[in-house]
This record gives structure tokens, sequence and C-alpha cells, in this order.
């Protein structure tokens, strides 16, 4: 029996500012099953969603206020949904807390939740993201207790979102065939959590927690649910080190604080310590080894160049 493909949505300008919150909570547990909605502000309510539906293959691109979203135990029992939902934000943050983990999710990475665990997901006021619902067949793995979180910016993660994207851009010109092999497709490169994998586990991971001055590698391996040790063995093969990565995160943040015009007024100090450094001094010198100037003479030198082509 063929299944048809259909695009839809939602905006909640259509509806009455006192009735825009009840009409999004429709919408949402329309597509994505029972969960529970708590609004930062329910009155005036503002969202949109772009829906791409075949069988039970979904793909939501939506936009909204600050909401969170909440998957309970009795939920789970109730309807029996088996199915995973991948988000990947590409404005504002979006939060998934399960198991005790948390990872805030923003643009340039993406993180997956299982509809047979309890969850939250929490979004800021400027979240705008993809949703992708897989069917339980699709994901070849066990389900995990934790979320899996990826990052998107180079190898397998990047072309998942490199094509999802696509999928959510050319939905006028697809039909259900185009549109479920799309997203198959999609879903085949996204690397399962296994050992071979946590070294991109651990990127983004770091990417969300270094600028904490106490993260450190047992931090890190905690969050993975890996010891210490089985974390280094994994990043040596990647030719990295725990400690390694949340130095270079460290400093690659830095160097663009102190290239962000934003960030201007801050003193370098302010910079380090937002970064992630516990001193100055550490700071200077692994700045140093990094650029091989410190980081005064590099942002001097940063504004007499845009001063000389300003």
């Amino acid at each position: 029996m063929s299944v048809d493909y259909l695009v839809g949505g939602t905006d909640t300008a259509a509806f009455s500012p006192a009735a825009r919150a009840g009409a999004w909570r429709d919408h949402v547990t329309d597509n994505h099953g029972r969960l529970s909605l708590d609004f930062g502000s329910p009155t005036g309510f503002s969202g949109g969603t772009k829906v791409q539906r075949c069988g039970a293959v979904q793909l939501v691109e939506f936009w909204s206020d600050a909401v969170r979203y909440r998957r309970q135990a009795r939920d789970v029992d109730h309807d029996g949904d088996d199915s995973l939902r991948v988000v990947l934000p590409t404005a504002g943050t979006v939060r998934i807390v399960a198991a005790g983990d948390r990872h805030d999710l923003s643009p340039g990475l993406a993180g997956a939740v299982s509809m047979e665990r309890d969850f939250e997901l929490v979004q800021d006021a400027h979240a705008h993201a993809l949703v992708l619902s897989l069917p339980r067949a699709w994901w070849r793995a066990e389900p995990a207790d934790r979320p899996v979180v990826w990052d998107l910016g180079r190898g397998p993660g990047a072309v998942f979102a490199a094509m999802l994207r696509q999928v959510a851009a050319q939905s006028a010109d697809l039909d259900a065939d185009s549109f479920l092999r799309a997203c198959e497709a999609a879903a085949l490169v996204l690397p399962r959590r296994e050992p071979t994998d946590l070294p991109a586990q651990a990127l983004a991971l770091v990417r969300e927690r270094s600028d904490s001055p106490g993260f450190g590698p047992d931090d890190l391996a905690a969050l993975l649910g890996t010891s210490l040790r089985s974390l280094q063995k994994a990043t040596r093969r990647a030719g990295t080190s725990p400690a390694e990565m949340i130095r270079e995160q460290r400093l690659e943040r830095a160097v663009s604080r102190l290239l962000d015009p934003a960030w201007r007024t801050s003193t370098v100090s302010h910079v380090a310590h937002s970064s992630g450094f516990r001193s100055l001094t550490a700071f200077n010198t692994a700045f140093r080894s990094h650029t091989g100037t410190s980081p005064q003479q590099f942002r001097a030198h940063h504004r007499q160049g845009e001063a000389a082509t300003g």
C-alpha cells in the first residue's frame, strides 16, 4: 500500500494570543505523540513549523518562543512509540536532558533521544531547528539510555546536516519515494554510539563544556559513560588526547572572542577566564604556544589590520 507524502505546518499568528499556546500544544502532540509542554510565556506565544511526513518518517522545521517539552514514563507506557528524534538546531539553543545527562545543542551540534525513554527538550526564545523522526528499525542499534550527540563540523555529521537541510529546502519538489530515500540515506550517515565514535562524541561535549574552568578529562569520560583510560585510548588513535581536545577548544574559543567585535571591550583576562582558563599566566603560555604571539599582540595586530582596511 502506498503512503502519501504530505507537506504542511502551522503558524500561531493565525490564532488569537490567548489560543496560541493551546494550538501549539495540539500541533506538537499531533506530530510527536504524548509530550507535556511548559511555556515560558503562554500568553501571546509565537511559533511556526513546516512539516514533511511520509508514514512514520517526519521532518519538522520549527521556530518558536521559549518552551520545555517533557516525555515521562507514563507517556512511554501509554503510546508505545519506539522511534527516535534527532534535533539539529540552526539558531539558538536546544537543551536535551535525559538519564542525568545534559547537552546544550547549538548550531554545529545535533542530538538524538529515543521515544522509549523519558527526556526533556528545553529551547530558548531564539531556537530554530530541524527535528527528524526516525523509525526504530532504521537505527539498527539498541536505543541509548543517554542522548547521542554529534559534531556537525566535519565528517559524517557535516554530511548528515547538509543532506537534512536540503530535504527541508526541497520539500515542494519531493515525492514519497524521494523523501523516504533521502531521510534514510541521511540517517545511515550518522555514526552510532560505539567505542570507535568516542572521539566525535568527546569533541561535541568539549564544545559544550570547555568554557567551564573546572571541566577536565575525568568529567568528559564520566559524561561519555566510559573510563578515562578507554577515552584516552580512543582519542590516541585519533591523534589527540582528552586534555589536548579541551585545551585546543579553549584556545579556539579565545581566539574567536579576541577577534569578535562584541568582545572588543573585554579584557584579555576576562576572555581567558570566559574561555575556561584558570589563570591569565596559563592562558598566555598556551596562547603563545598556539599562535606564536601573545593575546595582547594578537588582538592589537588584528585591530591594526582592520584600521588599515577600514
